[in-house]
């Protein structure tokens, strides 16, 4: 007599019940969420009536004149009245700091623009490989600009 599946357990069934049982014990999450940059914010600030007595128009502010574009304004004014009082200025302790902050600050910058045009040399190098026409009509702009 063939084995009637209402009364004979198969051993497919039999895994696929232990298969579900097994799964209640997988320790996986049921969403994932990953931060990209872990402890940083859009922004890097947050803005709310805590911390402002104007949040909307601070947040105005920031949108056309980020933190770091203000403070490096101040910073530069500060440089040039520092600057004029030469004289006294290496006298005061403040006044010294902040100008070695502020050259830091510069030397880091230009690091930074460095590193850019390594990754446009790279990236004009593969598209003159790529893309031919539009590799030159890029390095013919990069030239206009440079010759000025």
């Amino acid at each position: 007599m063939a084995p009637d599946s209402t009364n004979q357990p198969s051993l497919a069934g039999d895994f696929a019940r232990m298969f579900d049982w097994w799964k209640a014990f997988i320790p996986a999450p049921r969403s994932l969420e990953q931060p990209i940059l872990p402890g940083w914010t859009w922004s890097g600030v947050t803005i709310n009536s805590r911390n402002s007595s104007a949040p909307d128009v601070e947040m105005e502010v920031v949108q056309h004149h980020s933190y770091g574009r203000q403070l490096g304004r101040v910073a530069d004014a500060l440089e040039a009245l520092i600057e004029e009082r030469s004289d006294s200025a290496g006298a005061d302790r403040r006044l010294t700091e902040f100008t070695t902050m502020k050259q830091e600050i510069d030397e880091v910058k230009l690091d930074a623009a460095e590193a850019r045009v390594r990754r446009l040399e790279t990236d004009l190098a593969a598209l003159k490989h790529a893309r031919p026409e539009e590799y030159q009509r890029l390095r013919d702009g990069v030239r206009a600009v440079l010759d000025t």
